[in-house]
């Protein structure tokens, strides 16, 4: 066996992503007191260098770059290095990132690439940095070089440190946590009329590439939908989810979806699978199914449901974060097909495949075939003369075949560490999609993955963000809080127990006491970490939502349960602190737009359900649930022996079962309906919900 040629402290670490650049030539410290404190002690800039496992370019700059001799011999020789894993530290990559925005007018991405001041201020960012100058492209050597000329030069240097003070005190300066009055809910209706604008007709989501998938907004539409019938926004997500679907960003051998695309037609992604991502777009395809009932969406939710329970699942039920997009050395090369393997597999029938995935001799990527469909299952049915149920269950077949022989084949690298903030978003699509398809193995996957959470990653009145091979590590940030107390709820509204709503109580309450400002929204972090140079409020949603979004949203949630004011007070402190950057560009905070019309929709109900003893009428009440897309509702399940609840949950006090049948009882803010006994009526009472 081989020993690398090369190791540095990056050794001890966990995050795959890090153990990617152990055996580079660069002199890689983790972010810690270490690297700090050599940079101080020798007076030398940080070059700090952000970035994730499933990252292709990140993989193509550590070969072209960290890998380079002589481009690590500069790198050691000007800076103290640093390596961050995004996915581990966000509130490190978030901060850089947004200087980085302002530096480079708004180009930035991964990898992201910051030089620092000793005392960790940034005075240059740059994305992917290839060895040398080339094609406009900054090189590497010439970085560290003209960065060396600076740092010898006391003015020059004492010049940049001074620029780089003023940098953070500008953005001091901007730190937006508190504010005095709630959103217009007329910015709902301003940021759906800008995305009908930015809206491509012709494959759906935003105009341009590169294309990123339209979860959120999906969401945000739908409600806009459901409240005024927005016959726009409806065609709209229809033509977005339909596109998607059919395009390459969707893996039609495996499901899942890939993290964006380089084109407007959806069809040649980066190939890496995130796990928000998948949650998110489940969720979006499961609330479209929930309002349309067309069965297409409830399919897309079970196959994006499938893969992550067979890719992307631990052995003791928590989800890994990401899947790579190489793999034998190539991009994409797992995920695409040449005609003749196509061929190879499926013999006669290979040329009815061929024509409904787009499959050609040459191919649409590098010589090979990522697969895709131009047009419906319908209209292909038609074009060769077959039912739409023949056509489905015969390309079914055809995928199947496709998939033992793929599944042979060298996967690509797993990035199997577990994050509390995706768990969160992931435990919450299992919950919900178990809710509305009646699928109890949906939420026993989701009461596993957060059984997981909980004992592995909640310790002594603390969440911590990251476990790896036993290993949990990185205090939560606002997110890990957020995203996870949204999952509980659900799991709590799905009648999984009153621990789940326990637990999401005690999170709140870390959250108020740790993380709130005194009249506003929340901070990223705790405040602990006292190398983080700025403590910041984030309020847009980017790939994944707002965290302060998430959270207005569970507190006006937590509210509609426990029925306790403070809830409803602090979900109203976010969103007035919000306000400023949803006037700047609504579209940009579309969950605080879901979050803004939850807080105003006094219709919303409080669905209690008050069991009898025989628990008579539950399945039935649970379909009622969930063949009506109601999205600012509260579900609590009470039975007369459950004391513990009664404690928890006012709202199932004084609401018996009527004469030992089971009831239903639909609460608003101010008032309760007659409680309802009779399951014709049960129905009745939902259609008008």
């Amino acid at each position: 066996m081989s020993h690398p040629l090369y190791s540095n402290r990056l050794v001890n670490e966990k995050s795959p992503y890090l153990l990617q650049h152990a055996h580079n030539p660069v002199d890689w410290y983790p972010w810690g007191e270490e690297a700090f404190r050599v940079a101080r002690e020798q007076e030398r800039p940080i070059f700090l260098s952000i970035g994730y496992a499933s990252c292709h370019w990140c993989h193509v700059m550590e070969q072209e770059s960290f890998e380079n001799v002589e481009v690590a011999q500069l790198l050691n020789e000007t800076f103290v290095n640093i390596k961050v894993d995004r996915e581990e530290k966000p509130e490190i990559d978030s901060l850089y990132m947004e200087f980085a925005q302002a530096m480079m007018s708004g180009g930035a991405g991964w990898p992201l690439n910051v030089v620092l001041t000793p005392d960790l201020m940034p005075f240059f960012a740059s994305t992917y940095l290839p060895a040398d100058a080339t094609q406009g492209f900054l090189g590497m050597k010439q970085l560290a070089l003209r960065i060396h000329q600076i740092w010898e030069d006391p003015e020059e240097k004492e010049s940049v440190i001074t620029q780089a003070g003023k940098i953070v005190d500008v953005f001091a300066t901007h730190i937006q946590a508190e504010g005095e009055l709630l959103p217009d809910r007329a910015q709902v209706n301003e940021a759906a009329d800008i995305l009908f604008k930015t809206a491509d007709p012709v494959y759906g989501g935003t105009k341009g590439s590169p294309k990123f998938p339209f979860g959120l907004q999906t969401c945000f539409l739908l409600r806009l939908v459901k409240a005024t019938s927005e016959s726009r926004a409806l065609f709209y997500i229809e033509r977005t989810l339909e596109m998607m679907h059919r395009g390459g960003i969707y893996d039609h051998i495996g499901g899942g979806f890939s993290r964006y695309t380089v084109d407007e037609q959806w069809l040649v992604p980066h190939f890496e699978k995130m796990l928000y991502d998948n949650a998110i777009l489940a969720r979006a395809y499961l609330e479209v199914w929930e309002f349309t009932r067309h069965h297409f969406y409830r399919e897309v939710v079970e196959d994006i449901l499938g893969y992550v329970m067979r890719e992307m699942t631990h052995e003791e039920g928590a989800f890994y974060s990401a899947e790579d997009a190489d793999s034998e050395g190539h991009e994409g090369w797992f995920y695409t097909w040449t005609w003749d393997q196509i061929h190879s597999v499926l013999g006669p029938d290979a040329a009815l495949f061929c024509d409904v995935y787009g499959v050609t001799p040459g191919g649409n990527f590098e010589g090979r075939n990522i697969l895709h469909r131009h047009a419906t299952l319908d209209e292909y049915a038609s074009q060769h003369h077959l039912e739409p149920a023949t056509l489905k269950n015969i390309l079914g077949a055809m995928r199947q075949k496709l998939f033992e022989v793929r599944d042979k084949r060298e996967h690509p690298s797993k990035d199997d560490k577990v994050l509390t903030a995706w768990n969160g978003l992931m435990i919450n699509a299992f919950a919900e999609a178990g809710s509305a398809l009646n699928n109890p193995a949906y939420l026993d996957v989701a009461e596993k993955a957060a059984t997981f959470i909980q004992r592995n990653l909640w310790r002594e009145g603390m969440l911590l963000r990251r476990w790896r091979e036993g290993e949990a590590r990185f205090d939560g940030c606002l997110d890990d809080y957020a995203f996870l107390i949204q999952g509980l709820i659900s799991l709590f509204e799905a009648d999984r127990g009153n621990q789940w709503l326990e637990f999401a109580l005690t999170l709140a309450n870390e959250l108020e006491s740790e993380f709130k400002a005194e009249q506003g929204a929340y901070y990223l972090t705790n405040g602990q970490d006292p190398n983080l140079i700025l403590r910041r409020c984030e309020f847009y949603d980017g790939a994944e939502p707002s965290g302060n979004a998430v959270h207005a949203e569970n507190l006006i949630r937590l509210y509609q349960i426990t029925g306790i004011e403070s809830y409803l007070k602090a979900s109203e402190d976010v969103l007035k602190a919000a306000k400023e950057h949803i006037d700047l560009y609504p579209p940009g905070a579309c969950y605080h737009l879901m979050a803004l019309e939850r807080f105003f929709d006094l219709n919303a109900p409080t669905i209690v359900i008050s069991l009898n003893e025989e628990g008579a009428y539950r399945d039935e009440i649970s379909t009622m649930i969930a063949g009506h897309f109601i999205p600012h509702k509260a579900v609590i399940w009470s039975r007369e022996s459950d004391e513990e609840l009664r404690d928890l949950v006012p709202a199932a006090r004084n609401k018996p079962p009527v004469q030992g049948k089971t009831t239903l009882y639909i609460c608003y803010r101010d008032r309760c309906d007659e409680p309802i006994t009779d399951l014709s009526k049960m129905w009745e009472a939902f259609e008008r919900l």
